[in-house]
């Protein structure tokens, strides 16, 4: 889709960077399947959550209207050519 569904969960929520989280300890996982490890009924409140929606390819909203909601939030989205790929440092910059 586009640059941000490289992103992290607490990159797209803007979360404190000095917050306790799940997510953050296990960076490799998405953070759906950390919760989920935790409590397999969250699993019901991250279907409705904008990071699942943002990274999944089969999400209900279109394109345009997740961009709406990333830019109230005031995230800039970044798109990439076809083929391209974001690198580790350049997710870090965001």
């Amino acid at each position: 889709m586009t640059l941000i569904s490289q992103w992290r969960c607490w990159q797209i929520m803007q979360c404190d960077p000095d917050a306790k989280c799940s997510a953050k300890e296990h960076p490799e996982e998405e953070c759906w399947n950390v919760i989920g490890a935790h409590d397999p009924c969250s699993f019901n409140i991250c279907r409705d959550c904008l990071v699942y929606v943002v990274k999944k390819k089969d999400a209900v909203l279109s394109e345009e209207e997740i961009r709406s909601i990333l830019a109230h939030k005031g995230i800039e989205l970044v798109v990439l050519p076809a083929g391209c790929q974001a690198s580790s440092a350049d997710l870090e910059k965001v």
